[in-house]
């Protein structure tokens, strides 16, 4: 079975001026359906960077990134936009939720948006976030942690 994500030797370096800083450095992960993973770490461990590199919102310096078996890094910003919409689901901390949506319709939107309306998979999907008790809730009326 194909993992729904496999990210190998990824390297990511910023420069300012002549300072560089290499914020990761061969990291490699898989994740097969239906696993649960944590990236833990400091503040500055690259965890946030990471995940950008896997959503494919940044470009990894080295190494390759797959999401169901497509590869999203080394490809023009519309194709992984395309590849997000299609295969990634991304919920950031903060204000990316549309306030006057309760929670069950902004995961209706996304899944309208990914042209995937499927009324049993987004209840499943709430029911394993430990949501479905509060699908009627705002987002305002959620904990931010």
């Amino acid at each position: 079975m194909i993992p729904v994500l496999d990210a190998r030797d990824l390297y990511r370096f910023f420069h300012a001026g002549e300072d560089e800083t290499l914020a990761l450095r061969g990291v490699s992960i898989t994740v097969d359906a239906g696993e649960m993973v944590a990236i833990t770490g400091p503040s500055g461990s690259g965890k946030s960077t990471l995940l950008a590199c896997l959503a494919g919102l940044d470009e990894p310096d080295g190494g390759i990134v797959r999401v169901a078996g497509h590869v999203v890094s080394r490809r023009p910003e519309p194709e992984r936009a395309a590849l997000r919409a299609r295969h990634i689901g991304m919920l950031f901390q903060s204000c990316n939720l549309l306030e006057h949506l309760s929670v069950d319709q902004n995961v209706a939107l996304a899944q309208a948006l990914a042209g995937a309306r499927d009324a049993d998979k987004r209840a499943a999907l709430l029911d394993d976030l430990g949501l479905a008790r509060r699908q009627a809730a705002h987002p305002t009326e959620l904990s931010g942690g």
